[in-house]
């Protein structure tokens, strides 16, 4: 049971850690996106006299949005895997509890 205990300890770290990098993602994309229109809107009216400078940081948002984007569907995989795993864990903990098993 000890070793099982260490495994849903680990698995519970790694779930926290990754809804911790969810939610700081979360909040980075959305303001990234806020940026990007501000800078976007600005590039469309010509509002700005550095067009070249202007249309590389809206090139330079797209992209860490994309990336982000992306990252955010990694992280809904590893959701799947870890919660998969814990239950595993937890189904197996339960299933050695009742056979009486002590480690």
């Amino acid at each position: 049971m000890e070793r099982l205990s260490i495994v849903e300890q680990a698995v519970n770290r790694a779930i926290a850690d990754a809804e911790s990098e969810l939610i700081g993602l979360g909040k980075r994309l959305e303001d990234a996106r806020a940026r990007a229109a501000f800078l976007y809107g600005d590039v469309i009216d010509g509002e700005t006299e550095r067009d070249r400078e202007s249309n590389e940081l809206v090139d330079s948002a797209e992209r860490f949005l994309v990336r982000g984007e992306r990252r955010r569907e990694e992280l809904k995989s590893h959701f799947e895997v870890l919660y998969d795993l814990r239950r595993r864990v937890s189904d197996a903990m339960k299933g050695l509890a009742a056979d009486g098993a002590e480690d």
